[in-house]
């Protein structure tokens, strides 16, 4: 894709679709004070450890899951050239963003978008843009529409208190709380960029095999502006599917 026509479509994506600005706020939090892992995080009557959700995530092997023909807890992402992500889904943490990723993954929404917004050592973006051929047959953004839900983390109202760590799911929104829609992010590493999302972004999951995947999309090499780079090679989402522990 043209580097030029790329930039554009992405401005248009942005305006229609909204991208979320990360990391711009003033947080004096260290990240002593941040990771404190024997902090027990509660919500919806669940209880999850910062510690706990660090040592699950990567620590199956896609192997470790086969295809499943009903909805379930667990997703294969499955990213052209680069690899297989599985990750599972937590509804008891966020009950509405699962439901609505599970119901996109049933109609096989994500298929064909691609992760437009990659940040080396914070997150890679995607699940809202696809590629198209414009009237002179050149690869252009086109953005994809679905319903906004509610935001479900502590600024808005809603008691959601897994962090924003190495391998964390989470929606994209714009200054509107009650945004998200479809974009979703996994976080590349634990910073404190990543931290000072936690609080106002919905996270409903995270990465249990796979990591090598992320690391290599966040790391391909990008053009445009250093807020929202833009792979320049097409990183495409083939497929994401309902997957199960394997018995």
């Amino acid at each position: 894709m043209n580097k030029l026509t790329k930039i554009l479509c992405l401005i248009l994506a942005v305006c229609s679709v909204g991208l979320f600005m990360m990391s711009c706020k003033n947080d004096d939090r260290s990240d002593k004070a941040y990771y404190n892992y024997e902090e027990s995080l509660t919500g919806k009557g669940t209880e999850i450890k910062t510690m706990f959700v660090e040592r699950e995530i990567d620590s199956m092997k896609v192997s470790d899951f086969e295809a499943s023909d009903k909805q379930t807890d667990y997703v294969l992402i499955k990213v052209k050239n680069y690899g297989e992500i599985v990750a599972v889904l937590r509804e008891d943490v966020a009950p509405v963003t699962v439901q609505n990723f599970k119901k996109l993954v049933s109609e096989k929404f994500f298929d064909g978008t691609v992760f437009h917004r990659v940040i080396e050592n914070f997150m890679i973006q995607g699940g809202g843009c696809i590629i198209v051929k414009n009237d002179k047959g050149v690869d252009t953004f086109e953005a994809k529409e679905w319903p906004a839900i509610k935001g479900e983390f502590t600024s808005n109202g809603f008691v959601n208190n897994l962090h924003h760590v190495r391998g964390v799911l989470a929606m994209a929104r714009t200054n509107d709380p009650n945004s998200a829609s479809s974009q979703f992010y996994i976080v590349h590493q634990s910073s404190e960029s990543a931290a000072n999302l936690n609080g106002d972004y919905a996270t409903f999951g995270y990465v249990l095999a796979g990591m090598d995947v992320v690391d290599a999309i966040a790391t391909c090499k990008t053009f445009g502006n250093a807020n929202a780079p833009i792979p320049i090679e097409d990183v495409v989402i083939e497929s994401v599917t309902f997957v199960q522990p394997k018995k």
